[in-house]
């Protein structure tokens, strides 16, 4: 999977996920403006067929929030900010979840994992 790093994520999380031979991209590689929104964030990453990883709800809401469709899976750590929870995070995540599947939103918390099916995606 090729992943857009999104919101606080620490270096710990792209060495993880690449522990697990997935590749990591950063926002400035959408080449958006600083000030881009939610929905134009979704749609440049959807044209790339990048998944997301955000620390960042209002990123993760924004397929139910604003009715964008987005067909990739999107990832939210709500975890603390710290390397080791993070990376703990990522682990948990791919440990549980050996394929993630396309048209979720994967809630990673200090203690589970949940998810969630986007609009859409019935």
């Amino acid at each position: 999977m090729q992943w857009l790093l999104h919101g606080s994520i620490t270096p710990a999380v792209a060495e993880e996920l690449a522990r697990h031979e997935h590749k990591t991209h950063q926002v400035s590689e959408l080449g958006l403006k600083a000030d881009a929104t939610p929905v134009e964030m979704l749609k440049s990453a959807a044209e790339r067929q990048w998944d997301i990883m955000t620390t960042d709800a209002v990123l993760a809401d924004a397929p139910f929030s604003e009715n964008v469709l987005f067909s990739r899976t999107i990832v939210l750590l709500a975890v603390g900010a710290g390397d080791v929870e993070q990376d703990d995070a990522i682990e948990r995540l791919f440990d549980r979840y050996k394929r993630l599947a396309p048209k979720r939103l994967y809630t990673v918390t200090p203690t589970r994992v949940k998810i969630r099916q986007l609009p859409g995606s019935a």
